[in-house]
């Protein structure tokens, strides 16, 4: 219609828009609320604060602290968008020595909940209570109360059903709210945490003298037994370590904590500066359990860059890395656990005979770390320094791996390991069958003879179980003779392709076997840990691990999958649970299913270092013709290398 004015393309959002549109930068789930709510409460100077959640913290969040509490009329100013008490001009914002300072957490997180706030600053003769209901006043009335500050969040997200949805299952955000409280503990010793989800009480943290005995309280007797503290001053940069041996590293970096402060972060540079600490001691992909406080000079960090204070940026960040990694190499070398570890012996790298390619070369065209092919110095590697290619080793000359050496089967076969008589071992189960850990610790299990799959199936034509056997290389590789080619086989990545095979067709159909421990096996376990073992204890006793609390977070192994044959299966189970943990409750095994159980067959096979006869080379190598993925194992590295005989004569000058 002429002269009608167009609509502006341009206009002004409404306030409950924008409240909501500023709420998703601080509540990103219910443990963002947690983490701003007992920060607060920490800046509060509260002692004590109780942190009480239901139905994940999307039903309930209660949180109760004796902190100095609030006027009526600071109270009702805090509500209020970008008002705080941590700073008034903008230079502050560079010099911030509390834990918050976003104004708008408070109104924020009322925005899209029913809050209700009750609090009482000391003098005051009664406490005063505010509800809010999506960010609009709903209430207000005197009450009795205590001095201190207690916040109730019902409902989380109810009006942003868009944003509720993507929320993940009870125990999944459980187990991120015990993982915001066991940070906040660890860096705040002198206060008493509590954590309680619905009935059960799952972290209560007394206050700790010194700082070291909150680390061992929040982290448990077996990591705490082994801690090692150490602290060191580098240009003005404070860092305190407390770390444990290079043996209980994990696949991921959950058990890797930093923290600039009192403030726990997450910054790539400094998790590659420990790990690049700990050097050659950890293997390629594992991270140690430890936790790293770092304390720079005031106005070095910019704790502004991120909304919800995860990260931080540094003035000069390689100062801090430096730092970082200097102290971390210095307190592994005075770690007292380094003089008890057999890996501290010198070392020396073993090679080929007649001068041909290094060992460690070889190492590194698997992908494999150099450490898991050197021999410790005075240790007879019982070859006269040289693989013993074509030699048939017999029950004499073998290692006493608990089974029959007369017969090559293994692990894989279902076969158990025989002992020389059913008296003579006090670790048999009741059954019969010999306990995992009834072996000798450094007593290796034999290749597999039998096959992972049914016999006739095959992944494809006949390709290894065709090749000419011709013996082992640094007892690592298996030589063989191919159709006009040397194929190098590793022997450790070959097990473990077999041994994945054979799990994943087990847990397919239900029917993995197990052998139960005559002497259970106690873990102790972080709280988010504990958590996600409690809700993921069916899919676990699926792949044949039988996991039962004993007490507190200590939990007690009773059984494991049959092929597993380590003296210790802690480890292993450890290894399981932060894999389980990282990604959060029962979920995480569908969706890492493959992981887990390749796992395991990392702990059911033959390792590099370990003597194979012929016979079982033999079978390892027909094994592979039968099972899918043959070229790789479940982990990615290569199986096989392949080198021509033309390239063979090329090197030598023949063609």
């Amino acid at each position: 219609m002429e002269g009608t004015a167009p609509r502006p393309k341009i206009a002004l959002l409404p306030q409950h828009v924008i409240d909501q549109i500023a709420a998703g930068e601080v509540v990103e789930r219910p443990a963002s609320v947690v983490k701003e709510l007992v920060e607060n409460a920490l800046d509060a100077g509260a002692t004590h604060i109780t942190v009480e959640v239901t139905g994940g913290g999307k039903e309930l969040i209660r949180v109760l602290d004796n902190g100095c509490g609030m006027t009526a009329a600071e109270a009702r100013l805090a509500l209020t968008r970008h008002a705080t008490s941590k700073l008034s001009a903008f230079a502050d914002l560079y010099g911030i020595t509390t834990m918050g300072f976003r104004g708008e957490a408070l109104p924020s997180i009322a925005a899209v909940s029913h809050l209700a706030i009750i609090t009482r600053a000391r003098g005051e003769e009664a406490a005063i209570r505010l509800a809010i209901d999506g960010g609009k006043r709903a209430g207000e009335s005197a009450v009795g109360a205590p001095v201190g500050t207690q916040i109730e969040v019902t409902d989380l997200l109810y009006n942003v059903p868009a944003r509720k949805k993507f929320l993940k299952g009870t125990a999944t955000e459980s187990a991120h709210i015990t993982e915001v409280i066991t940070k906040l503990a660890l860096a705040h010793p002198a206060v008493h945490l509590r954590l309680r989800h619905g009935e059960r009480q799952v972290i209560d943290a007394p206050p700790a003298v010194v700082a070291r005995d909150r680390v061992r309280q929040i982290l448990g007797a077996r990591v705490g037994k082994n801690l090692h503290a150490f602290s060191r001053d580098e240009g003005g940069i404070r860092v305190t370590a407390y770390l444990t041996p290079p043996a209980m590293a994990q696949s991921t970096a959950r058990g890797l904590q930093l923290f600039i402060g009192q403030r726990p972060i997450k910054d790539r540079g400094l998790l590659h500066a420990v790990v690049m600490g700990y050097g050659e001691l950890l293997a390629r992909g594992r991270y140690p359990v430890a936790v790293v406080f770092v304390d720079a000079p005031a106005g070095t960090v910019d704790v502004n860059v991120h909304p919800q204070k995860h990260e931080v940026r540094f003035s000069d960040a390689r100062a801090v890395q430096a730092a970082v990694r200097h102290t971390v190499a210095r307190a592994v070398a005075s770690a007292p656990w380094l003089s008890d570890s057999p890996g501290a012996l010198p070392v020396r790298v073993a090679t080929v005979a007649g001068g041909g390619q290094r060992a460690s070369e070889m190492a590194h065209a698997y992908g494999r770390e150099l450490p898991r092919v050197l021999l410790p110095m005075g240790r007879d590697p019982g070859r006269g320094g040289a693989p013993a290619w074509g030699k048939d080793e017999s029950a004499a000359s073998s290692p006493a791996w608990g089974t029959s050496r007369t017969s090559p089967a293994g692990p894989l076969s279902g076969a158990q390991p025989q002992s020389s008589s059913p008296s003579s071992s006090p670790l048999l189960s009741p059954s019969g069958s010999p306990s995992p850990l009834s072996s000798p610790a450094a007593s290796p299990p034999p290749a597999a003879a039998a096959s992972p799959l049914p016999a006739g199936q095959k992944s494809g034509h006949a390709f290894f179980s065709e090749l000419s056997y011709v013996g082992q290389l640094d007892r690592t590789f298996l030589l063989c003779e191919g159709s006009g080619e040397l194929v190098l086989i590793d022997q450790h990545a070959a097990h473990e392709r077999v041994a994945f095979a054979r799990l994943s067709e087990r847990y397919r159909e239900r029917a993995m076997p197990v052998q139960r421990l005559l002497f259970p096996v106690t873990i102790d376990l972080s709280p988010a840990e504990a958590a996600t073992v409690t809700e993921a204890r069916e899919e676990l006793s699926a792949m044949g691990l039988e996991i039962e609390p004993f007490g507190g977070d200590t939990f007690a192994i009773k059984a494991v999958p049959a092929e597993v044959r380590e003296r210790d299966p802690a480890e292993m189970v450890t290894e399981l649970i932060a894999e389980l943990s990282s990604v959060g409750g029962s979920r995480a095994i569908a969706q890492r299913i493959d992981t887990m159980l390749a796992t395991i067959a990392c702990h059911s096979v033959v390792r590099a270092g370990d003597t194979l006869s012929d016979r079982e080379a033999q079978a390892l190598l027909c094994d592979l013709d039968r099972v899918p993925s043959r070229d790789h194992c479940p982990h990615g590295r290569p199986v096989l290398l392949r080198i021509s005989l033309a390239e063979i004569a090329r090197r030598f000058g023949r063609s």
